[in-house]
């Protein structure tokens, strides 16, 4: 796959998104290339933790305005946002922990893939913007989903209505991103990061993810049946049982306070 470098280390799968010479902008080949190894690390055992960045200057510019414009009709558009959403959908349903490691601009359909992700740590050289109003199109990829869930409601129709560029520094105090670090930092903090989240439980993590993307659409009452169910799966994992052993010093795991 040309558009995007992949590579599986230490339990860590990296996808790293590879058109430096168009800021990385999601064309057609990268959605489908980004969609069969997203779908490949979800049933992949040994990738326990997933790292997104981009190569070069940016993380990701957003969509392909080369192939927009009059060059599409409005059927050929509704296929096109289908196709997308593909991915969008395979990210956020993932049942491993992922860290969008953002490297530069994050704008459109970056910024959406930055957000499917459950951690956003960012280079203090990095922009955000939700740029889609700027051409004259409604917020796509799953930022208006997104979004409100991270920032709150009004924050988001600020983001959304505007376009505004954000900073790395003023994402982080709405809470659109979890760390800013130099960007000789970047990389390592995001590795170190990854690899604790590697040797962690990983059913229990895919799972708390599970009902926590669906926490706001649930009632309380089903929201507790899915707990139940889950962690009566959870009870019966070596990680849960090694960590009891742990607790009580008959084996070492270095997540267990004492």
């Amino acid at each position: 796959m040309e558009n995007i470098i992949y590579k599986l280390e230490s339990g860590i799968g990296y996808i790293i998104l590879n058109i430096p010479e168009k800021a990385n902008a999601m064309t057609a080949e990268l959605k489908e290339d980004l969609y069969e190894i997203l779908r490949k690390v979800r049933n992949d055992v040994s990738v326990r933790a997933i790292v997104i960045t981009g190569k070069g200057h940016a993380f990701c510019a957003g969509g392909d305005l080369s192939t927009m414009g009059n060059k599409q009709s409005a059927v050929q558009g509704r296929e096109r946002m289908k196709c997308a959403a593909d991915w969008v959908k395979e990210l956020a349903n993932m049942e491993k922990p992922t860290i969008a490691c953002v490297n530069g601009a994050a704008f459109g359909g970056g910024l959406s893939l930055a957000l499917a992700c459950d951690f956003i740590f960012a280079s203090e050289t990095a922009k955000f913007s939700c740029s889609f109003v700027k051409v004259g199109l409604v917020a796509d990829t799953g930022a208006l989903y997104f979004l409100p869930r991270r920032v709150g409601m009004a924050q988001a129709k600020h983001l959304v209505i505007t376009g505004e560029i954000l900073s790395a520094a003023e994402g982080q105090k709405i809470g659109l991103v979890d760390k800013v670090l130099p960007p000789e930092e970047l990389e390592q903090y995001t590795n170190e990061f990854a690899q604790k989240l590697a040797k962690s439980a990983t059913y229990a993590i895919g799972m708390n993810k599970k009902i926590l993307n669906q926490s706001f659409e649930l009632n309380l009452t089903t929201l507790l049946d899915m707990e139940a169910t889950y962690q009566a799966v959870a009870f019966q994992t070596s990680d849960h049982k090694n960590a009891v052993k742990a607790f009580f010093g008959d084996v070492d795991n270095e997540f267990i306070g004492k």
